[in-house]
């Protein structure tokens, strides 16, 4: 009875453990950067391109939205990954729907499921 429970407890507590890593967002700095104090979130611009100004990559942002999450939730996100980071901006360079696998129904047999992925480049203006 006891080798029961705690295969029991053992399988909730790998369960809980698997579920909390999963993040559908986060941030990564590039090696050798340097490192600056978090920024204010609402201050953080969003940009399609490159800008004109001198500027230091500082690392990479990400989010990998639902289907349910709005857009002004989305851009949220991104400014708050990025102001931990120190940045000034982010670049957006990747905002594509990615094949993850496919779904098996019974009766209509196998469809692909897509998956979004918005990346951008945190950077930080030169002063």
């Amino acid at each position: 009875m006891t080798k029961k429970w705690i295969m029991i407890l053992a399988l909730v507590a790998l369960t809980a453990g698997l579920v909390s890593c999963y993040h559908p967002y986060g941030y990564r700095f590039y090696p050798g950067t340097p490192r600056f104090a978090p920024t204010n979130p609402a201050n953080v611009e969003l940009l399609r391109r490159d800008p004109r100004r001198e500027h230091i990559q500082i690392g990479e942002v990400w989010v990998r939205p639902d289907r349910g999450m709005d857009r002004g939730y989305v851009e949220g996100l991104l400014r708050e990954q990025a102001a931990a980071m120190g940045a000034d901006a982010v670049v957006i360079v990747v905002d594509r729907f990615f094949r993850e696998g496919v779904v098996y129904n019974y009766w209509r047999g196998a469809a692909a499921y897509y998956e979004r992925h918005i990346v951008g480049v945190a950077i930080r203006f030169k002063r």
